[in-house]
């Protein structure tokens, strides 16, 4: 409305002083140009918060909706001013005083500002929400018309934002839908198949236990497009666990945390390493392994190497050996569902050939470890067979002495006058069985 008296035509003295006030109170809607400043609060949102964006979204559109009938609200209750009470027409806010009156209220809503308020609020709320309970209403031309731009912006608004958070709130939950989903497709199969029951409740048991799976995959797709050097240090901080487990890659992750140009290529080995693991999971009572594989188990338990695996636990180090013989055994058995990680040797030893043009030291270190590791193995390996044939030879010496000490036993035996045989000591033949102490009451 000061917009619309500085456009005015009338060229009297008063007119021009009240158009030069309104002109500079209307240059104060210059400081609305703040409202800009609100991306830079965003922003401040998006790199402080871990608020997602449909959270966002949603707070977004719930700000606007609460904006826009504020505004209307106060639309609603300028209609009051817009046609004189001398006229005589009535006005919408005339049924209310009326009550307020029979009912005695001293503070009556048309003098009260935050009644009036929240009355003209309160129509707006309905009108928005396409509630409309009636009791409030246009009663001259020109409330109609306000109350008609009302609806039109308070239907559009209305429609818009509930269309887009519609939207937003069926994109949070897209993984659960295609989770849902497939169990739904899973109990039609078994029902479909007619399933005994214990079987249907392991493989419900199975896939809602590998929900995490597809989680997993998508966090590896997110790595690969970071850049090389963020790819390095998330990954470090996520597998720093168990990398530290395996001696020849806690090597290699020592050598890249010393930096340089070495260390960064060391660093996107190790990057391509973490890559390169494969996720699987397993119900429980299955047995898995295989040989010159790297086992890194990250939910569950399991058996194997004689003792039980928990989470974080890693086996299958001494994957890098060709000889099968020298390495330990890598079967298990799930003792519960189980998800772990697997690098197999030619994933390895194609990557240590791919960075060792970069770094040649990557592949010495490589070449040294395994040497080392096969020597070991091997001179375990001669030490146990070696003390296993001592062993057996001692028992081969001990079963010949046992023999040669029944021959001359039997030697010694006589045959009695009445053909029985009996030994030369005359002793029964439980005696030695009694002890020593029974010797001397027995000769008696």
């Amino acid at each position: 409305f000061d917009l619309i008296a500085v456009a005015s035509d009338s060229d009297s003295e008063a007119m021009s002083n009240i158009k030069a006030i309104k002109f500079i109170r209307l240059m104060r809607l210059v400081k609305l140009a703040r409202v800009f400043r609100a991306v830079r609060f965003f922003h401040y949102m998006e790199l402080h918060m871990s608020v997602t964006y449909g959270n966002m979204a949603l707070l977004k559109f719930f700000t606007i909706l609460v904006f826009i009938t504020h505004w209307l609200a106060n639309l609603w209750a300028l209609s009051l001013t817009l046609v004189s009470e001398d006229e005589g027409v009535e006005h919408w806010i005339d049924g209310i005083t009326a009550r307020e009156v029979e009912s005695g209220v001293v503070d009556k809503t048309v003098d009260t500002p935050w009644k009036l308020y929240i009355t003209s609020l309160y129509f707006t709320s309905y009108t928005i929400t396409s509630v409309g309970y009636g009791d409030i209403g246009p009663k001259n031309i020109v409330e109609t018309g306000v109350a008609i731009f009302m609806i039109l912006a308070s239907g559009i608004s209305w429609a818009i934002v509930l269309g887009q958070v519609c939207g937003i709130v069926a994109n949070i939950g897209a993984d659960d839908h295609q989770f849902r989903g497939l169990m739904d497709g899973l109990n039609a199969m078994m029902r479909d198949r007619v399933l005994p029951k214990t079987m249907r409740h392991r493989l419900r048991a199975f896939f809602l236990s590998s929900k995490m799976v597809h989680r997993r995959s998508q966090h590896q797709c997110i790595i690969t497009s970071m850049s090389p050097g963020l790819q390095g240090e998330v990954v470090l901080l996520m597998n720093k666990r168990w990398l530290t487990k395996v001696r020849l890659l806690n090597r290699i992750m020592n050598s890249a945390l010393v930096g340089g140009r070495c260390g960064t290529c060391f660093l996107s080995f190790i990057v391509d390493v973490s890559l390169k693991l494969r996720t699987w999971n397993y119900a429980q009572r299955e047995t898995f392994g295989n040989a010159h594989t790297l086992y890194i188990l990250i939910r569950g338990l399991c058996s194997g190497r004689g003792q039980v695996q928990r989470t974080g636990s890693v086996w299958g180090d001494d994957f890098m050996l060709h000889d099968t013989h020298l390495a330990q055994p890598c079967e298990s058995l799930s003792l519960t569902y189980i998800e772990f990680m697997s690098l197999t040797r030619t994933d390895f030893l194609g990557l240590v050939e791919q960075h060792s043009q970069k770094v040649p030291k990557l592949q010495h270190m490589v070449r040294y470890h395994i040497c080392w590791l096969a020597f070991q193995r091997a001179f375990r390996k001669e030490a146990a067979r070696r003390k296993k044939m001592i062993r057996l030879q001692k028992v081969d010496t001990v079963t010949c002495t046992q023999n040669v000490s029944t021959t001359e036993r039997i030697d010694t035996v006589q045959l009695q006058p009445g053909g029985t045989p009996r030994d030369v000591s005359d002793k029964p033949m439980w005696a030695s069985i009694q002890g020593s102490f029974m010797e001397p009451v027995l000769d008696c």
